[in-house]
């Protein structure tokens, strides 16, 4: 029915001082931790540590950041949520001056495994102090904004890291890092108490917890594959550009961030006020379509449409796997939810980092991990009409 002239439909408020905090803590957690993307890797080759202590080093954060974040919700109830955010801030501050304080293996593992811990705790327990605080017909909107953090440092992070090496050496750049999160530790102290609504314990049992998170189970399969397939473009762009002749790694990547920042800017809007059926298919079969235009390029121009288009797909689909995520579930299991989502994209990367690397040494050629990716992207839309088979929008 349509409105009387002169009135507006009322949109209950969704920017505010604590919002911005949150998208600005998010900033500075993963400027710090892209800012090691491009260059821990070097620095350990520099530092004379073999592949295979590399792999383990590396490993050690992987194993940390799950367990932390199957920690996060039940050491938010008893400690405080923001408490333990600052805690895991500092962890990873701590974390990155240890790289350079103490030059030897087993420190390295050390510093890898506190920046985990502390990565795995602020990553979780950020999105579900923020998203308690959304209007409720805004989430899907409000998770799209607080992601612009992770964007922007996904642009600048590796760019600004390589520069400081190059320029001022390791130990500014870990400093640089650690200064990040203590930014974001003192800029923490701007937020009021905030408490997670928890489970009372009649509810807290791991049968009920279980049947409150089934719904998380399926998006978390969802993002399970869809970081099976990005793990390809994340791991083994540089050296198929390399490969073919193309441009550089580097341009795709800041060059996909500008249609990543325009879709989440507007594609948040779109599934509240839609549902996600407008969001999540365009989205996979943009990415499919990305991945594919990357595997038959033999052109720059083919190259940089292909970031563009990737940006704009994994930009949507994403925080719409997110919204929903966290609308599935009751405030009291956000936190759980958020580390099991977390925690289902990173063990996808893992795994298909492995997976098609295999690829890649059987066939002699990294083209092969990009076929394979679209393929792994084409089967989220059978999981996703599978378990979704209505749009379920917000409701004002």
């Amino acid at each position: 029915m349509p409105l009387p002239l002169g009135q507006t439909t009322s949109r209950p408020p969704l920017i505010n001082r604590p919002f911005l905090t949150y998208v600005m803590i998010n900033l500075c957690i993963f400027v710090g931790f892209d800012m090691l993307l491009p260059t821990l890797s070097l620095y350990l080759v520099d530092m004379g540590c073999s592949k295979e202590v590399i792999g383990f080093i590396f490993s050690t954060f992987a194993v940390s950041a799950v367990t932390s974040r199957l920690l996060a919700s039940r050491l938010s109830q008893k400690l405080g949520a923001l408490p333990v955010v600052r805690v895991g801030l500092l962890l990873c501050g701590s974390g990155a001056i240890l790289f350079f304080a103490i030059q030897q293996e087993i420190s390295y593992a050390l510093a890898r495994l506190l920046f985990g811990a502390g990565y795995g705790l602020t990553s979780t327990l950020i999105i579900s102090m923020a998203a308690q605080s959304m209007p409720p017909s805004r989430l899907g909107e409000g998770v799209a904004y607080l992601g612009l953090g992770a964007t922007v440092a996904l642009a600048i992070g590796p760019l600004v890291g390589l520069w400081l090496v190059d320029n001022y050496g390791y130990g500014i750049l870990f400093s640089a890092v650690a200064l990040c999160y203590l930014l974001a530790t003192s800029i923490s102290l701007t937020l009021p108490k905030v408490s997670l609504a928890a489970p009372d314990k009649s509810q807290a049992s791991l049968k009920n917890t279980l049947r409150v998170l089934k719904p998380v189970f399926k998006t978390s399969l969802l993002i399970f594959v869809y970081g099976l397939a990005v793990s390809g473009v994340s791991a083994y762009l540089a050296v198929y550009c390399q490969e073919k002749s193309l441009p550089s790694a580097a341009q795709f990547f800041v060059i996909s961030t500008i249609g990543t920042l325009a879709a989440r800017i507007s594609s948040g809007r779109l599934y509240d006020r839609f549902g996600h059926r407008l969001v999540v298919p365009p989205a996979i079969f943009l990415i499919v379509i990305a991945i594919l235009l990357i595997y038959l390029t033999e052109e720059a121009f083919v190259f940089y449409l292909a970031s563009i288009i990737y940006g704009v797909g994994g930009g949507s689909l994403f925080p719409a796997l997110q919204a929903m995520t966290l609308s599935s579930t009751p405030m009291t299991h956000r936190a759980s939810s958020s580390a099991l989502f977390y925690n289902a994209f990173d063990v996808g990367i893992g795994l298909g980092v492995i997976s098609l690397g295999l690829v890649a040494g059987f066939t002699q050629t990294y083209r092969t991990v990009f076929l394979w990716a679209a393929i792994f992207m084409v089967s989220i839309v059978f999981f996703y009409f599978l378990f979704f088979p209505k749009s379920r929008p917000q409701k004002t």
